[in-house]
């Protein structure tokens, strides 16, 4: 899938229900508000970006995505965790939590997309323990804050 705003990325989508229209029309539109809202150009083109919802087990770490970027190719892989291939409850929340998700991984290709490293935090220690690191990380506060407003304003038509 291609826009015409973004000619240098192509986007592929891959999940069993029939949301990719969906989530790549949500991939471009926080692409876009991104772009603008940061002021912000894309560095990196041409790139190709593949999301991808997967099944997971039941038991196991919690990770609900990842994003993985190879720039020696130009391609960014975004795998999120989707509760409904195990047979999760179809609910609201349940689908809130899906959209701010992938939503939260789009966040991750805009910075990287653009070269930004994210908010931070003045005056903030932050502990040598790997998790505070992870939870504190500039990347990681921008895309958490990110994730709800675009779940909104984006994410409201996926089914």
């Amino acid at each position: 899938m291609k826009n015409k705003l973004f000619p240098g990325i192509e986007l592929e989508v891959a999940c069993l229900p029939d949301s990719e229209n969906s989530i790549a029309n949500l991939f471009w539109n926080c692409l876009e508000d991104y772009i603008v809202r940061f002021n912000t150009p894309i560095i990196m083109h041409p790139i190709k970006i593949q999301i991808c919802a997967v099944e997971y087990p039941l038991e196991g770490n919690g990770d609900m995505g990842l994003t993985m970027f190879n720039d020696d190719d130009g391609r960014i892989l975004v795998q999120v965790r989707d509760p409904f291939l195990n047979e999760c409850e179809y609910t609201e929340y349940a689908m809130t939590l899906f959209i701010n998700i992938i939503c939260h991984e789009i966040v991750h290709v805009c910075q990287h997309l653009t070269g930004r490293t994210g908010f931070k935090i003045p005056k903030m220690n932050i502990g040598e323990d790997i998790r505070e690191e992870y939870f504190f990380d500039p990347e990681e506060i921008e895309a958490r804050v990110l994730e709800a407003p675009y779940t909104a304003y984006y994410g409201s038509n996926i089914t």
